[in-house]
């Protein structure tokens, strides 16, 4: 399903082009539009990778860090059982061009205790 859609993207694409070479208008065109995406190119290329460079679409990564409750000032607790906390898993769903993130979705935190988090990374 996938394939099929970017194929039909590239085949409309590859159209348009077509279209315009063969019109006087294309002489402007197609130069100007050429250097934009090697700007845009440029542009992504220069971010730091979150992910693998040859990522496209919508990805979700997941960040762990200890749970200390210095922000709050108290230890969080686990939100699948209700003690203390100790590992919070930050999570970002975005929408990614060769590695670079440049849509954020959704995002989130949670807070797991060890045995909770043992039994989320089991199954």
């Amino acid at each position: 399903m996938r394939l099929a859609r970017e194929l039909a993207v590239v085949v409309s694409l590859l159209v348009v082009v077509g279209a315009l070479v063969r019109t006087p208008v294309g002489r402007v065109v197609l130069p100007a539009v050429s250097v934009a995406v090697l700007a845009a190119l440029a542009w992504v290329l220069s971010k730091p990778a979150a992910y693998p460079r040859t990522a496209v679409g919508v990805r979700t990564r997941v960040v762990e860090s200890a749970a200390d409750g210095a922000e709050s000032g108290a230890s969080p607790s686990c939100v699948e059982c209700g003690d203390a906390a100790t590992t919070r898993r930050r999570y970002v769903r975005e929408g990614v061009v060769l590695g670079v993130p440049l849509v954020l979705f959704d995002d989130g935190e949670n807070a797991y205790c060890e045995d909770c988090l043992r039994s989320l990374s089991r199954g």
